[in-house]
């Protein structure tokens, strides 16, 4: 549709079911990596969505640097098509199955991706039994008429929200979404070039610094998918944060002290050098955690449900981030728009750091189990024995109060 349109409107148009699109598909890569991916290797793979988005973003500002936005439109829609394709040939998640009671189907996906050992058995049987005990009240439903099933899921909603699994893991994805925008990878992206200007001086080469901040996003993000399979989530994030919010302060007295002439030195390597560490910090941690852990966090009976809100409050968040920041920097100057934006990170980090739990080698039924404020020992007790009943399902320990 951009290749056709002509005037504003249909760009609009166009623009606005692209995002349409993105909201439905944006939840899902976080969540179908989450679900299809061992707890020890899950961190790397969910890394990958922040790293796919480098990747977009370097390969578009290549293509803007060498072709019109319509050339750059049609290129950019042989590479959707061609995921499209792929993504045809891709199973459903053993999660998805099991809440459709295709156990068998379920067990057969989930040994073909991740092999079939004794821990791995361990983890499906307990969401099959998880699953099974959630599932005895919404068979019914299948039975209702249209406006009751309505009802019904508004009632869900309803009851959602006063369950900790579901709205802690919403709140913690909220702040998360809202510091990593503010943190302002989003606004780099969108103003590289009007920023440059004003911090590194008008006589910088804006373009060609552009496209070397890209390059060392993408070298970072590299690196993120090695420090998440080392190091633990909130480890990566918090250290990642406090980088910068020194390298927010940095250039906002940088861009003070330069505006009323009290640098005592001065060169073009120092906002470089400053803007450099902004992106590591943006690359390694901030942008990667937050994709990371929202395929981890949200319990597999609500993951739509969360998964949907959470990424409302990014879109949000965007919008507010990037349209926020022009009009601050006319009103009040870039320097007080930096210490703004590092106001709602350090507010952000603050309600993160007190809520959100260490998600690193733990499957996604002992994240959800603690969410509910179950204890490993608790967990445990609900764990299959080795053997059936007369009706053919697993045998399971009775002692525990999360059977009924």
């Amino acid at each position: 549709m951009l290749l056709l349109v002509n005037n504003v409107a249909g760009l609009i148009v166009a623009r606005f079911i692209q995002g349409v699109a993105m909201g439905m598909l944006g939840p899902l890569g976080s969540i179908i990596i989450g679900e299809m991916t061992d707890p020890k290797n899950r961190g790397m793979f969910l890394t990958s969505v922040s790293l796919s988005l480098t990747i977009g973003v370097l390969f578009s500002h290549a293509l803007g640097t060498y072709f019109t936005w319509q050339q750059s439109a049609l290129i950019c829609s042989f590479t959707t098509f061609t995921s499209l394709c792929l993504m045809i040939f891709t199973p459903e998640s053993p999660s998805w199955l099991i809440t459709k009671g295709r156990y068998e189907e379920a067990r057969t996906v989930f040994f073909w991706l991740r092999g079939n050992s004794e821990e791995q058995q361990v983890e499906l049987e307990k969401m099959i039994i998880a699953q099974k005990m959630s599932r005895k009240s919404s068979v019914a439903d299948q039975k209702l008429s249209i406006q009751a099933r309505l009802k019904r899921y508004f009632k869900y909603i309803s009851e959602a929200g006063k369950k900790p699994e579901f709205f802690k893991p919403v709140i913690i994805m909220v702040f998360l979404y809202t510091m990593f925008q503010f943190a302002g990878i989003n606004v780099i992206s969108s103003y590289a070039i009007d920023i440059i200007g004003h911090v590194v001086g008008p006589e910088a080469n804006a373009k060609f610094l552009m496209v070397v901040l890209d390059i060392e996003r993408l070298i970072c993000n590299l690196l993120a998918v090695y420090l998440m399979k080392t190091l633990k989530r909130r480890t990566l994030l918090f250290s990642s944060t406090f980088i910068c919010i020194i390298s927010y302060l940095g250039k906002a007295f940088y861009v003070y002290a330069k505006q009323k002439d009290i640098l005592p030195y001065d060169s073009q390597w120092i906002p470089i050098s400053l803007i450099g560490l902004y992106m590591f910090s943006l690359t390694v941690g901030i942008s990667s955690i937050p994709f990371a852990v929202s395929g981890e966090l949200f319990p597999l009976e609500y993951r739509g449900l969360g998964g949907g809100v959470s990424y409302l409050a990014l879109s949000l968040n965007f919008f507010v981030a990037v349209k926020c920041f022009p009009m601050l920097t006319t009103a009040v100057g870039l320097s007080i728009t930096y210490l703004l934006y590092t106001g709602m990170v350090v507010f952000c980090m603050t309600i993160v750091w007190f809520m959100l739990p260490e998600t690193k080698d733990k499957t996604l039924q002992e994240i959800e189990d603690s969410f509910r404020g179950f204890s490993p020992e608790d967990a445990k007790s609900a764990e299959p024995l080795n053997g059936v009943n007369g009706g053919g399902e697993m045998m399971r320990r009775c002692s525990s109060h999360i059977l009924y």
